[in-house]
Formats: structure tokens, sequence, C-alpha cells
């Protein structure tokens, strides 16, 4: 018998093993929103809602919390659950892959881009002009009071990570002078009228014949309001954001936008 006869059969289960592993591999790297969304809705729809608004039992996925949430934070928590909280663990029940999947799919419900859980280009800009404009976000121009990146800034606004990818040069400028024409699902505003005149304004959840839920402009809390307990309760179609960018100067403008881009 010749010796490559022995080793062929040999050399052929490895070369099947390591293809197998690529596979794996390959599936784990690019895994598909479908499936995460049908691992989602038969998981974690009960307690999230069918579009992670949140219900009784569990807590929203796209709120600014959850929004500011690192990939592999956000894997973490479906992989170990949270104590404390009726967040169970999923490892053992759910393979990597699927964990991997139903991320995918939660930060499309978000409105991000997939998973990238790559930090190798994830330093910071040395942009001058892009630094500039941060310094301007988290100060002057008071954006980071309702508007978060990573895990800074607030949750009355939507999260802008991942915006450079999202909006091109003319929507980024659309929403930054003309707020009001697109107002992202989530976070249009509702006017309460209170029997002593004074209007609160604010987002708003929860509405029902009862009562509404209108979350206080620091972001902090929701407070609601009886229906019943008010002279009245409007929809607004003005968009929450502040004209804050318009009053900037020219040179100013310029520095903002760019941050925003490298978002």
């Amino acid at each position: 018998m010749k010796l490559s006869a022995v080793l062929l059969p040999t050399l052929s289960i490895k070369i099947v093993i390591v293809a197998a592993a690529l596979s794996m591999a390959s599936a784990a790297s690019f895994a598909g929103v479908g499936e995460g969304q049908e691992l989602y809705n038969a998981y974690c729809q009960i307690c999230h809602g069918a579009l992670g608004e949140g219900q009784t039992m569990g807590k929203p996925l796209t709120d600014g919390p959850a929004n500011r949430l690192l990939d592999q934070e956000l894997i973490d928590v479906i992989t170990d659950g949270r104590a404390g909280t009726g967040m169970v663990a999923w490892e053992g029940s759910l393979s990597e892959v699927e964990i991997f999947d139903i991320a995918s799919y939660i930060r499309n419900l978000q409105g991000k881009p997939a998973l990238n859980l790559d930090d190798s280009d994830s330093g910071p800009s040395d942009d001058p002009l892009v630094i500039a404009g941060e310094q301007l976000f988290n100060g002057s121009a008071d954006c980071a009071t309702c508007h978060s990146y990573g895990d800074k800034g607030g949750s009355v606004g939507p999260s802008l990570d991942g915006l450079g990818n999202r909006l091109d040069d003319d929507a980024l400028m659309q929403a930054l002078m003309n707020p009001s024409a697109t107002i992202v699902n989530g976070f249009e505003a509702k006017e309460v009228e209170q029997e002593d005149g004074t209007v609160v304004r604010g987002r708003y959840r929860n509405d029902s014949e009862l009562a509404v839920q209108i979350q206080s402009e620091d972001g902090r809390r929701w407070v609601t309001y009886f229906k019943e307990r008010v002279k009245a309760v409007r929809d607004s179609q003005e968009s929450l954001m502040p004209d804050n960018y318009a009053n900037l100067a020219a040179q100013e403008q310029q520095q903002l936008l760019a941050f925003l881009k490298s978002l």
C-alpha cells in the first residue's frame, strides 16, 4: 500500500474541518438581519415590543441608554443578562451567531449601522475641524443636552452614532436648518396645557385615553399628565430641536458639520 493512499483520507478530513470552521467564522462575521428578526420575534418581542418600543416586562431598546451601548456591550447584555432585572442570560440557550444576529437586528430597529466589533479605526480624529466641532457639540452649541454619541450626551433627541453613514449632505443640512421638516419616529412632541394656562411641551410616550407621559427637559424622567386634570393635550408639528445651528458663526457651522459627518 502506498503511503499517499493512507494520508489522503486524513488530509481530506482535515480540509473538511477547516472549511467548516471558516464557514462558521464567516457566518458570525456576516450575520443576517433577517435571521435576527426571526429570533427577536420568537424570544425578545414579548418583553421589548415588536419594534423595540418596550413593554411592561422589558425596557425600550430604541431609547437613549440602549442607543449608547457599544456593540460589544449590547452583545454582552444579551449573552449575560442583567442582574437584578428581568433580563435573563441567553448564553447556552442561543449560539454566539444567533446572539450576534439579534444584536444586529436591534441596531436595525435603532436606525443604526450594522454591528462593528473591529475597533482598529476607532481612535479619535486628528482633523482640527472635527476636534473643534466636538468641543462645540459638547459646549456652547449645547447639542449634547439632547443628543448622544458613543456613551456621551442626552436622550431627548435621537442618537447620532453613525450619522455620517445614515444622512447625505443635503439631508444633514435639512436636519440642522429645518428640523421640523422630518421628525424621527419616536421623537415627536405633544403640548400639555395645564389648568393654570402653562404649557408643557416635550417628547411623549404612552399616550392613552387617560394620560400621556412627557419627557422632562433634561431627559432624565417621564412625567405623567392625566387628561382629566389638564385643559388640553395637543400634537405639536414642530421639532423639539432649537435653531442653535443657525445662530452659530459660519466657521463654527463648518466645525460642527465636520464633527457630525465624522460620527
